[in-house]
Protein backbone atom coordinates (compact mmCIF):
# COMPACT_ATOMS: atom_id res chain seq x y z
CA UNK A 1 0.00 0.00 0.00
CA UNK A 2 1.30 3.44 -0.06
CA UNK A 3 0.49 5.32 2.92
CA UNK A 4 0.71 9.43 3.25
CA UNK A 5 1.71 9.87 7.11
CA UNK A 6 1.30 13.93 8.24
CA UNK A 7 3.09 14.16 11.37
CA UNK A 8 6.34 12.73 12.22
CA UNK A 9 5.70 13.41 16.26
CA UNK A 10 5.33 9.95 18.24
CA UNK A 11 2.66 9.08 17.18
CA UNK A 12 3.45 9.31 13.49
CA UNK A 13 6.66 8.28 13.79
CA UNK A 14 5.82 4.79 15.47
CA UNK A 15 2.82 4.59 12.90
CA UNK A 16 5.34 4.87 9.89
CA UNK A 17 8.20 3.12 11.49
CA UNK A 18 5.97 0.02 12.04
CA UNK A 19 4.04 0.15 8.72
CA UNK A 20 7.39 0.44 6.50
CA UNK A 21 8.23 -3.19 7.86
CA UNK A 22 5.57 -4.45 5.90
CA UNK A 23 6.32 -4.15 2.26
CA UNK A 24 4.10 -0.59 2.15
CA UNK A 25 5.28 2.86 0.40
CA UNK A 26 5.64 5.49 3.13
CA UNK A 27 6.50 9.06 3.31
CA UNK A 28 5.33 11.30 6.09
CA UNK A 29 4.69 14.74 6.09
CA UNK A 30 5.93 17.17 8.47
CA UNK A 31 6.65 20.82 9.22
CA UNK A 32 10.06 20.71 11.31
CA UNK A 33 12.72 19.89 8.52
CA UNK A 34 14.78 18.29 11.31
CA UNK A 35 12.13 15.33 12.07
CA UNK A 36 11.74 14.60 8.35
CA UNK A 37 15.90 14.20 8.47
CA UNK A 38 15.87 11.85 11.01
CA UNK A 39 13.08 9.64 9.71
CA UNK A 40 14.77 9.57 6.76
CA UNK A 41 17.93 8.84 7.76
CA UNK A 42 16.17 6.23 10.07
CA UNK A 43 14.00 4.41 8.16
CA UNK A 44 12.81 3.55 4.50
CA UNK A 45 10.64 6.19 4.76
CA UNK A 46 10.32 9.55 2.30
CA UNK A 47 9.89 12.67 3.98
CA UNK A 48 7.81 15.45 2.70
CA UNK A 49 8.44 19.05 4.34
CA UNK A 50 5.52 20.89 4.76
CA UNK A 51 2.25 21.61 5.84
CA UNK A 52 0.00 18.86 5.15
CA UNK A 53 -2.98 20.95 4.97
CA UNK A 54 -1.34 22.41 1.70
CA UNK A 55 -2.95 20.71 -1.35
CA UNK A 56 0.91 21.73 -3.17
CA UNK A 57 2.53 19.59 0.13
CA UNK A 58 0.09 16.43 -0.49
CA UNK A 59 0.32 16.28 -4.01
CA UNK A 60 4.25 16.34 -3.50
CA UNK A 61 3.52 13.49 -1.38
CA UNK A 62 1.77 11.76 -3.95
CA UNK A 63 -1.67 12.27 -2.54
CA UNK A 64 -2.36 11.04 -6.31
CA UNK A 65 -1.87 7.80 -6.10
CA UNK A 66 -2.14 7.25 -2.26
CA UNK A 67 -4.22 4.28 -0.78
CA UNK A 68 -4.39 5.93 2.82
CA UNK A 69 -3.89 8.56 4.63
CA UNK A 70 -3.51 9.06 8.12
CA UNK A 71 -3.47 12.55 9.65
CA UNK A 72 -1.98 12.46 13.24
CA UNK A 73 -0.47 16.29 13.79
CA UNK A 74 -0.80 18.05 16.62
CA UNK A 75 -3.85 20.31 15.45
CA UNK A 76 -7.26 18.43 15.29
CA UNK A 77 -7.79 21.24 12.30
CA UNK A 78 -5.02 20.36 10.23
CA UNK A 79 -5.87 16.90 10.36
CA UNK A 80 -9.67 17.42 8.99
CA UNK A 81 -8.27 19.54 6.39
CA UNK A 82 -5.88 17.17 5.55
CA UNK A 83 -8.32 14.64 5.30
CA UNK A 84 -10.42 16.55 3.05
CA UNK A 85 -8.48 17.82 0.92
CA UNK A 86 -7.18 14.00 0.23
CA UNK A 87 -10.53 12.96 -0.67
CA UNK A 88 -12.28 15.98 -2.29
CA UNK A 89 -9.05 16.86 -4.03
CA UNK A 90 -6.68 13.52 -5.09
CA UNK A 91 -9.67 10.88 -4.11
CA UNK A 92 -8.22 9.14 -1.30
CA UNK A 93 -10.41 5.64 -0.35
CA UNK A 94 -9.19 5.57 3.41
CA UNK A 95 -8.35 8.32 5.59
CA UNK A 96 -7.69 8.75 9.12
CA UNK A 97 -7.34 11.49 11.74
CA UNK A 98 -6.39 11.46 14.92
CA UNK A 99 -8.60 14.58 17.10
CA UNK A 100 -8.03 14.96 20.44
CA UNK A 101 -10.72 18.16 21.28
CA UNK A 102 -13.44 16.30 22.70
CA UNK A 103 -15.65 18.75 21.16
CA UNK A 104 -14.70 17.70 17.80
CA UNK A 105 -15.93 14.21 18.73
CA UNK A 106 -19.12 14.91 20.43
CA UNK A 107 -21.66 12.07 18.70
CA UNK A 108 -23.95 15.42 18.51
CA UNK A 109 -21.42 16.56 14.89
CA UNK A 110 -21.39 12.93 13.79
CA UNK A 111 -22.83 14.09 10.58
CA UNK A 112 -19.84 16.58 10.25
CA UNK A 113 -17.36 13.31 9.23
CA UNK A 114 -19.69 11.80 6.52
CA UNK A 115 -18.98 11.69 2.97
CA UNK A 116 -20.83 14.80 1.54
CA UNK A 117 -19.48 17.21 4.32
CA UNK A 118 -15.62 16.09 5.84
CA UNK A 119 -14.80 12.52 5.32
CA UNK A 120 -13.23 10.85 7.37
CA UNK A 121 -13.37 7.05 7.61
CA UNK A 122 -11.94 6.83 11.32
CA UNK A 123 -11.16 9.02 13.88
CA UNK A 124 -8.69 7.93 16.82
CA UNK A 125 -8.07 9.52 20.19
CA UNK A 126 -4.32 8.32 21.69
CA UNK A 127 -5.20 9.60 24.76
CA UNK A 128 -9.21 7.97 25.07
CA UNK A 129 -8.12 4.71 23.64
CA UNK A 130 -4.80 4.59 26.19
CA UNK A 131 -6.42 5.20 29.14
CA UNK A 132 -9.07 2.16 28.29
CA UNK A 133 -6.09 -0.27 27.69
CA UNK A 134 -5.10 0.61 31.45
CA UNK A 135 -8.28 0.61 32.83
CA UNK A 136 -8.59 -2.80 31.24
CA UNK A 137 -5.49 -3.53 32.71
CA UNK A 138 -6.23 -2.44 36.15
CA UNK A 139 -9.15 -4.44 36.15
CA UNK A 140 -7.01 -7.75 35.85
CA UNK A 141 -3.92 -7.25 38.67
CA UNK A 142 -1.26 -9.40 38.89
CA UNK A 143 -0.82 -9.52 35.19
CA UNK A 144 1.47 -7.82 32.93
CA UNK A 145 -0.72 -7.69 29.98
CA UNK A 146 -4.37 -8.74 29.22
CA UNK A 147 -5.96 -8.61 25.89
CA UNK A 148 -10.13 -9.09 25.66
CA UNK A 149 -11.49 -10.79 22.14
CA UNK A 150 -14.83 -12.62 21.73
CA UNK A 151 -16.97 -9.76 23.06
CA UNK A 152 -14.68 -9.68 26.29
CA UNK A 153 -15.25 -13.12 26.68
CA UNK A 154 -11.79 -14.46 26.49
CA UNK A 155 -9.04 -12.86 27.99
CA UNK A 156 -4.48 -13.15 26.77
CA UNK A 157 -2.62 -12.07 29.64
CA UNK A 158 0.65 -12.26 30.58
CA UNK A 159 2.76 -13.76 33.49
CA UNK A 160 6.08 -13.47 34.36
CA UNK A 161 7.24 -17.00 35.93
CA UNK A 162 8.55 -17.26 39.20
CA UNK A 163 8.99 -19.63 41.87
CA UNK A 164 6.09 -18.15 43.87
CA UNK A 165 3.48 -18.84 40.93
CA UNK A 166 4.84 -22.18 40.92
CA UNK A 167 5.99 -21.52 36.65
CA UNK A 168 9.48 -21.97 36.67
CA UNK A 169 10.28 -25.14 35.91
CA UNK A 170 7.22 -26.32 34.78
CA UNK A 171 7.00 -27.75 31.08
CA UNK A 172 3.68 -27.17 29.09
CA UNK A 173 2.36 -30.76 29.43
CA UNK A 174 2.92 -30.63 33.25
CA UNK A 175 1.05 -26.93 33.84
CA UNK A 176 -2.05 -28.59 31.71
CA UNK A 177 -2.04 -31.76 34.18
CA UNK A 178 -2.14 -29.73 37.11
CA UNK A 179 -4.77 -27.63 35.50
CA UNK A 180 -6.62 -30.02 33.98
CA UNK A 181 -10.12 -28.91 35.82
CA UNK A 182 -9.55 -25.69 33.65
CA UNK A 183 -9.98 -25.00 29.52
CA UNK A 184 -6.62 -22.43 28.93
CA UNK A 185 -3.91 -22.74 26.03
CA UNK A 186 -0.34 -20.48 26.15
CA UNK A 187 0.08 -18.61 23.32
CA UNK A 188 3.73 -17.38 23.37
CA UNK A 189 6.38 -17.58 25.31
CA UNK A 190 8.44 -14.14 25.12
CA UNK A 191 12.46 -15.02 26.55
CA UNK A 192 15.21 -12.87 26.38
CA UNK A 193 13.57 -10.51 24.65
CA UNK A 194 12.77 -13.00 22.06
CA UNK A 195 9.32 -14.27 20.90
CA UNK A 196 8.69 -18.14 20.95
CA UNK A 197 5.88 -20.40 20.04
CA UNK A 198 6.20 -23.38 22.24
CA UNK A 199 4.99 -27.26 22.11
CA UNK A 200 4.06 -29.37 25.52
CA UNK A 201 7.84 -30.64 25.82
CA UNK A 202 8.99 -26.97 26.32
CA UNK A 203 10.22 -25.76 29.96
CA UNK A 204 9.48 -22.31 31.48
CA UNK A 205 12.03 -20.72 32.97
CA UNK A 206 12.38 -18.01 35.93
CA UNK A 207 11.99 -14.40 34.34
CA UNK A 208 9.65 -16.27 30.97
CA UNK A 209 7.05 -13.51 30.18
CA UNK A 210 3.90 -16.26 29.36
CA UNK A 211 0.67 -15.81 27.39
CA UNK A 212 -2.13 -17.52 28.55
CA UNK A 213 -5.30 -17.76 26.61
CA UNK A 214 -8.60 -18.38 28.68
CA UNK A 215 -12.36 -17.66 29.43
CA UNK A 216 -13.48 -15.03 31.65
CA UNK A 217 -15.04 -17.19 33.96
CA UNK A 218 -12.49 -19.15 34.28
CA UNK A 219 -9.97 -16.01 34.59
CA UNK A 220 -9.81 -15.15 38.42
CA UNK A 221 -9.72 -18.77 39.79
CA UNK A 222 -7.07 -20.12 37.09
CA UNK A 223 -5.16 -16.48 39.08
CA UNK A 224 -5.95 -17.78 41.90
CA UNK A 225 -4.81 -20.83 41.84
CA UNK A 226 -1.48 -19.38 40.87
CA UNK A 227 -1.23 -17.64 43.75
CA UNK A 228 -1.52 -14.39 42.16
CA UNK A 229 -4.39 -11.66 44.14
CA UNK A 230 -6.04 -10.59 40.97
CA UNK A 231 -8.61 -9.08 43.51
CA UNK A 232 -6.24 -6.49 45.17
CA UNK A 233 -8.77 -4.44 48.00
CA UNK A 234 -7.27 -0.60 48.44
CA UNK A 235 -7.41 3.13 46.78
CA UNK A 236 -6.29 3.80 43.57
CA UNK A 237 -3.54 6.26 42.93
CA UNK A 238 -3.06 8.17 39.70
CA UNK A 239 0.11 10.16 38.91
CA UNK A 240 -0.13 12.16 36.37
CA UNK A 241 -3.28 14.92 35.70
CA UNK A 242 -2.57 15.51 31.91
CA UNK A 243 -5.10 13.98 29.25
CA UNK A 244 -4.41 10.47 29.57
CA UNK A 245 -4.93 10.54 33.32
CA UNK A 246 -7.96 13.00 33.18
CA UNK A 247 -9.38 10.51 31.19
CA UNK A 248 -8.35 7.72 33.07
CA UNK A 249 -9.98 8.99 36.15
CA UNK A 250 -13.24 9.71 34.65
CA UNK A 251 -13.39 5.92 33.39
CA UNK A 252 -12.15 4.53 36.86
CA UNK A 253 -15.06 6.27 38.85
CA UNK A 254 -17.91 4.84 36.40
CA UNK A 255 -16.12 1.52 35.82
CA UNK A 256 -18.04 -1.20 38.60
CA UNK A 257 -15.17 -3.92 37.63
CA UNK A 258 -13.01 -1.88 40.59
CA UNK A 259 -15.56 -1.60 42.64
CA UNK A 260 -15.63 1.43 44.81
CA UNK A 261 -12.67 2.10 45.69
CA UNK A 262 -11.28 5.61 46.19
CA UNK A 263 -9.15 7.45 43.95
CA UNK A 264 -6.16 9.89 44.35
CA UNK A 265 -4.45 12.02 42.15
CA UNK A 266 -0.80 13.64 42.36
CA UNK A 267 -0.01 16.63 39.51
CA UNK A 268 2.50 18.80 39.68
CA UNK A 269 1.66 21.70 37.98
CA UNK A 270 -1.17 23.91 40.52
CA UNK A 271 -3.12 25.29 37.85
CA UNK A 272 -3.65 21.87 36.23
CA UNK A 273 -4.29 20.17 39.74
CA UNK A 274 -7.41 23.22 40.34
CA UNK A 275 -8.97 22.15 36.97
CA UNK A 276 -9.06 18.65 37.90
CA UNK A 277 -10.29 19.37 41.29
CA UNK A 278 -12.96 21.15 39.67
CA UNK A 279 -13.61 18.53 37.26
CA UNK A 280 -13.56 15.51 39.13
CA UNK A 281 -15.93 15.58 41.57
CA UNK A 282 -14.69 11.92 43.60
CA UNK A 283 -11.39 12.04 43.68
CA UNK A 284 -8.96 13.99 45.75
CA UNK A 285 -5.86 15.82 43.81
CA UNK A 286 -2.61 16.41 44.90
CA UNK A 287 -0.54 18.92 44.10
CA UNK A 288 3.28 17.79 44.10
CA UNK A 289 5.86 15.78 42.50
CA UNK A 290 4.96 12.05 42.53
CA UNK A 291 8.98 11.17 42.83
CA UNK A 292 8.71 12.70 46.44
CA UNK A 293 8.50 10.42 49.00
CA UNK A 294 6.12 13.12 51.46
CA UNK A 295 3.97 13.18 48.76
CA UNK A 296 3.55 9.34 48.21
CA UNK A 297 2.96 9.01 51.62
CA UNK A 298 -0.03 11.78 51.85
CA UNK A 299 -1.25 9.82 49.07
CA UNK A 300 -0.85 6.40 51.34
CA UNK A 301 0.48 4.80 48.48
CA UNK A 302 1.62 2.25 50.65
CA UNK A 303 -2.00 1.05 51.22
CA UNK A 304 -2.52 1.13 47.80
CA UNK A 305 -4.60 -1.23 45.53
CA UNK A 306 -3.23 -0.01 42.20
CA UNK A 307 -0.80 2.32 41.37
CA UNK A 308 -0.67 4.25 37.86
CA UNK A 309 1.80 6.72 36.30
CA UNK A 310 1.21 8.44 33.36
CA UNK A 311 2.89 11.77 33.13
CA UNK A 312 4.66 13.19 30.67
CA UNK A 313 7.99 11.12 31.07
CA UNK A 314 9.43 7.79 30.67
CA UNK A 315 11.48 7.56 33.30
CA UNK A 316 9.83 9.25 36.30
CA UNK A 317 6.93 7.21 35.23
CA UNK A 318 8.75 3.74 35.69
CA UNK A 319 10.59 5.71 38.73
CA UNK A 320 7.53 6.77 40.41
CA UNK A 321 5.98 3.05 39.54
CA UNK A 322 9.15 1.48 41.29
CA UNK A 323 9.05 3.91 44.48
CA UNK A 324 5.40 3.05 44.90
CA UNK A 325 5.94 -0.87 44.62
CA UNK A 326 8.69 -0.54 47.34
CA UNK A 327 6.59 1.49 49.24
CA UNK A 328 3.71 -1.63 49.58
CA UNK A 329 1.56 -0.79 46.43
CA UNK A 330 -0.03 -4.22 45.50
CA UNK A 331 -0.24 -3.12 41.72
CA UNK A 332 1.99 -0.97 39.60
CA UNK A 333 1.85 0.31 36.03
CA UNK A 334 3.85 2.73 34.01
CA UNK A 335 3.41 4.20 30.88
CA UNK A 336 6.94 4.09 29.14
CA UNK A 337 7.98 3.81 24.88
CA UNK A 338 11.15 2.89 26.26
CA UNK A 339 11.38 -0.35 24.95
CA UNK A 340 14.56 -0.91 27.41
CA UNK A 341 12.57 -0.47 30.40
CA UNK A 342 11.08 -3.95 29.92
CA UNK A 343 13.46 -5.74 31.75
CA UNK A 344 11.98 -4.95 34.60
CA UNK A 345 9.44 -6.54 34.85
CA UNK A 346 11.39 -9.93 34.90
CA UNK A 347 13.05 -7.92 37.93
CA UNK A 348 9.52 -7.32 39.92
CA UNK A 349 10.03 -3.55 40.18
CA UNK A 350 7.11 -3.09 38.02
CA UNK A 351 4.12 -5.42 37.01
CA UNK A 352 2.93 -3.86 34.01
CA UNK A 353 4.60 -1.07 31.52
CA UNK A 354 2.12 -0.16 29.13
CA UNK A 355 3.64 1.38 25.46
CA UNK A 356 1.06 4.37 24.77
CA UNK A 357 2.57 3.96 20.75
CA UNK A 358 1.55 0.17 20.35
CA UNK A 359 -1.94 1.12 21.09
CA UNK A 360 -1.73 3.64 19.08
CA UNK A 361 -0.99 1.44 16.36
CA UNK A 362 -2.71 -1.05 16.96
CA UNK A 363 -6.11 0.95 16.87
CA UNK A 364 -5.11 2.10 13.34
CA UNK A 365 -3.78 -1.48 11.85
CA UNK A 366 -7.21 -2.76 12.64
CA UNK A 367 -8.38 -0.11 9.72
CA UNK A 368 -5.80 -1.24 7.48
CA UNK A 369 -6.22 -4.57 7.11
CA UNK A 370 -7.59 -7.11 4.27
CA UNK A 371 -10.21 -9.07 5.23
CA UNK A 372 -12.85 -9.02 8.09
CA UNK A 373 -10.53 -8.01 10.40
CA UNK A 374 -12.54 -7.19 14.37
CA UNK A 375 -9.68 -6.11 16.29
CA UNK A 376 -5.52 -6.45 16.28
CA UNK A 377 -3.58 -5.96 19.53
CA UNK A 378 0.16 -5.87 19.49
CA UNK A 379 2.19 -7.80 22.32
CA UNK A 380 5.23 -6.21 23.87
CA UNK A 381 6.00 -2.95 21.44
CA UNK A 382 5.81 -5.46 18.68
CA UNK A 383 7.09 -8.84 19.33
CA UNK A 384 3.69 -10.18 18.37
CA UNK A 385 0.14 -9.52 16.97
CA UNK A 386 -3.18 -11.51 18.24
CA UNK A 387 -5.51 -10.87 15.10
CA UNK A 388 -9.30 -11.01 15.55
CA UNK A 389 -11.26 -11.66 12.53
CA UNK A 390 -14.45 -13.05 11.18
CA UNK A 391 -13.95 -16.56 8.49
CA UNK A 392 -15.99 -15.77 5.27
CA UNK A 393 -17.00 -17.91 3.00
CA UNK A 394 -14.63 -17.60 0.64
CA UNK A 395 -11.85 -17.49 2.72
CA UNK A 396 -9.00 -20.08 2.20
CA UNK A 397 -9.41 -21.84 5.59
CA UNK A 398 -13.08 -22.22 5.82
CA UNK A 399 -14.36 -25.81 6.45
CA UNK A 400 -10.83 -27.35 6.18
CA UNK A 401 -9.28 -29.36 9.30
CA UNK A 402 -6.47 -27.12 10.66
CA UNK A 403 -4.22 -29.88 10.17
CA UNK A 404 -4.02 -29.17 6.49
CA UNK A 405 -4.20 -26.15 6.11
CA UNK A 406 -0.79 -24.48 5.43
CA UNK A 407 -0.44 -22.47 8.06
CA UNK A 408 2.67 -20.36 8.07
CA UNK A 409 5.98 -20.56 10.10
CA UNK A 410 5.45 -18.09 12.85
CA UNK A 411 1.32 -18.57 12.78
CA UNK A 412 -1.08 -20.04 15.53
CA UNK A 413 -4.68 -20.39 15.83
CA UNK A 414 -5.45 -19.52 19.45
CA UNK A 415 -9.25 -19.79 19.52
CA UNK A 416 -12.80 -20.25 18.04
CA UNK A 417 -15.66 -18.27 18.56
CA UNK A 418 -18.70 -20.48 17.83
CA UNK A 419 -21.40 -17.33 16.80
CA UNK A 420 -24.51 -19.50 16.88
CA UNK A 421 -24.18 -21.03 20.38
CA UNK A 422 -21.35 -18.37 21.64
CA UNK A 423 -18.78 -20.81 22.85
CA UNK A 424 -14.87 -20.57 22.87
CA UNK A 425 -13.13 -23.78 21.69
CA UNK A 426 -9.39 -23.86 21.80
CA UNK A 427 -8.45 -25.68 18.43
CA UNK A 428 -6.14 -28.84 17.97
CA UNK A 429 -5.32 -30.77 14.43
CA UNK A 430 -8.84 -32.00 13.77
CA UNK A 431 -10.83 -29.57 14.48
CA UNK A 432 -12.63 -27.71 11.46
CA UNK A 433 -13.45 -23.87 11.00
CA UNK A 434 -16.62 -23.04 10.24
CA UNK A 435 -17.89 -20.12 7.82
CA UNK A 436 -19.22 -16.98 10.43
CA UNK A 437 -16.73 -18.54 13.15
CA UNK A 438 -14.91 -15.86 15.04
CA UNK A 439 -10.97 -16.49 15.01
CA UNK A 440 -8.10 -15.35 16.94
CA UNK A 441 -4.52 -15.86 15.60
CA UNK A 442 -1.33 -15.00 16.71
CA UNK A 443 1.60 -13.91 14.97
CA UNK A 444 5.23 -12.47 14.87
CA UNK A 445 4.77 -9.37 13.47
CA UNK A 446 7.10 -10.32 10.48
CA UNK A 447 4.31 -13.13 9.48
CA UNK A 448 1.19 -10.86 9.52
CA UNK A 449 0.75 -10.24 5.75
CA UNK A 450 0.42 -13.82 6.14
CA UNK A 451 -2.20 -13.57 8.22
CA UNK A 452 -4.40 -11.34 5.54
CA UNK A 453 -4.24 -14.11 3.32
CA UNK A 454 -5.66 -16.54 5.32
CA UNK A 455 -8.61 -14.33 6.06
CA UNK A 456 -8.60 -12.14 2.51
CA UNK A 457 -11.79 -12.56 0.54
CA UNK A 458 -11.01 -14.21 -2.59
CA UNK A 459 -12.31 -10.72 -3.90
CA UNK A 460 -9.93 -8.20 -2.62
CA UNK A 461 -12.40 -5.59 -1.12
CA UNK A 462 -10.02 -3.34 0.41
Amino acid sequence: MRIIVCGAGRVGLSIAAYLCQQDNHITVIDSDINLIKTIVNTYDIHGVHGAASQPEILKKAGAENADVIIAVTDRDEVNMVACQIAHSIFGVSRKIARIRQREYRDPSWSNLYSREHMPIDVIISPEEEIAQTILNRMSVPGTTNDIHLHDHKLHIFGLIASADNGLDGQSIKNLHYNMKDTNFSVCLVIRNQQSIFVDDSFVVEKSDEIYFAIERENLFAFLTEMGINSNAKGHIVITGGGEIGRFLSEIVEKDSRLGKQNLTIIEKDLDRARVLNRQLQNALILNGSALESDVLTEAAVESSAIFVSVMNNNENNILSAMIAKKMGAQYTLALSTNKIYNQLLTDGNVDAIINPETITVSKVLRYLRKGRILSINTLRQGHAEIVEAEVTGSCSIVNVPIKDIHMPEGVNILSIYNQKDRRISFPDSDTVILEGDIVSVISLSKDITKVEKLFSFSIDLF
